[in-house]
């Protein structure tokens, strides 16, 4: 009879040494080590050249020189509002001048002067909501003004008290608008395009809207102005075509109707607005009638910086990735 001894049935004859791993299991747990390390140096590399690349935008592009026959126009990021700045070499419009409440005058003050501006021959205050005109009042009481043009209508806030307190204060001439005039700042002509009535009852509708043509370039501004603003431009005749347009009412559904669209008919169009708004700007209706049509937006791509010619327009200043390393961290997270 053999002495042999047969192993338990179900298990393995030739078990390895229990002090010996696995080098496949092994390399699972060194693949599982690397995996932070890797997202972090990702992480680190994508954080470093965004900060190295807003900070060589914010310091080394501005100011920008500009030759006879240029402008630069700077869609500025002041969160949930509005500012834009025209710079000429013969002298400079600001559209309104975002919220004082989210600290946006000293922003807006901030940025005009790295740009180079030591007065304004125009300041366009849109309308009387305070994330227009509230970051105005730093900016009045900081820069000489030519000619201020805003709407003939009140509002009954505190920010729009304080607006016509610096106005009063630092003696600024006032002008209403008037659809259809125009008015010249070196070779860029802009004309007032809205508001074309009276006695809305929506403060949005008063906005004083603006076609500015260099050339063969041109460029629209609506504040909030929303459809029915919209609808009365195109109605008065006014040319609207234009190769960019700064989309009404931070991408509002009840502002860039399709008509008023469709009579601009932008290769470019531009939203200003903050990041995770409360409002749900832009709305997705908008942006669906934006296709086809090249979007920047001030919360994805910070201060936006639009150089013509005349005959051409370079954007710059585009802090392209904002936009990348938000779509990164929600792939992430």
């Amino acid at each position: 009879m053999s002495t042999r001894r047969h192993p338990p049935r179900g298990r393995p004859q030739n078990r390895r040494p229990a002090n010996r791993r696995s080098p496949q299991r092994g390399r699972r747990r060194n693949t599982r080590r690397r995996r932070p390390l890797l997202t972090l140096f990702i992480l680190l590399l994508i954080g470093g050249a965004a900060y190295f690349g807003f900070a060589a935008f914010a310091h080394v592009q501005l100011p920008i020189p500009l030759e006879d026959g240029q402008a630069a126009v700077h869609f500025i990021d002041v969160g949930q509002g509005d500012a834009t700045l025209i710079q000429t070499s013969r002298g400079s419009v600001l559209i309104d001048g975002g919220d004082h409440r989210l600290g946006m005058g000293e922003r807006v003050v901030e940025y005009l002067r790295d740009a180079g501006i030591s007065e304004l021959t125009y300041v366009i205050a849109t309308h009387p909501h305070a994330d227009h005109i509230g970051g105005l009042v730093e900016v009045l009481q900081t820069f000489p003004v030519g000619t201020l043009i805003m709407p003939p209508v009140t509002h009954t806030t505190l920010t729009f008290e304080r607006f016509i307190d610096a106005i009063e204060e630092n003696d600024i001439y006032v002008r209403a608008p008037v659809a259809g005039s125009s008015f010249s700042v070196g070779e860029a002509v802009f004309t007032i395009i809205a508001p074309n009535a009276a006695g809305y009852g929506n403060l949005n509708d008063y906005s004083v809207s603006l076609r500015m043509a260099l050339g063969e370039t041109s460029f629209i501004f609506t504040g909030d102005a929303e459809e029915l603003s919209e609808l009365e431009m195109i109605a008065a005749g006014h040319v609207l075509s234009s190769d960019v347009l700064r989309v009404g009412h931070h991408g509002s559904r009840t502002s860039t109707a399709q008509a008023f669209l469709d009579a601009v008919d932008p290769t470019i169009a531009v939203i200003s607005l903050g990041r995770d708004n409360s409002y749900g700007h832009p709305h997705s209706v908008v942006m669906e009638r934006l296709q086809g049509i090249r979007v920047y937006r001030t919360d994805e791509h910070g201060h936006i910086v639009m150089i013509t010619d005349g005959t051409e327009i370079t954007v710059r200043g585009v802090v392209l990735w904002r936009a990348w390393f938000n779509q990164l961290m929600q792939w992430i997270g």
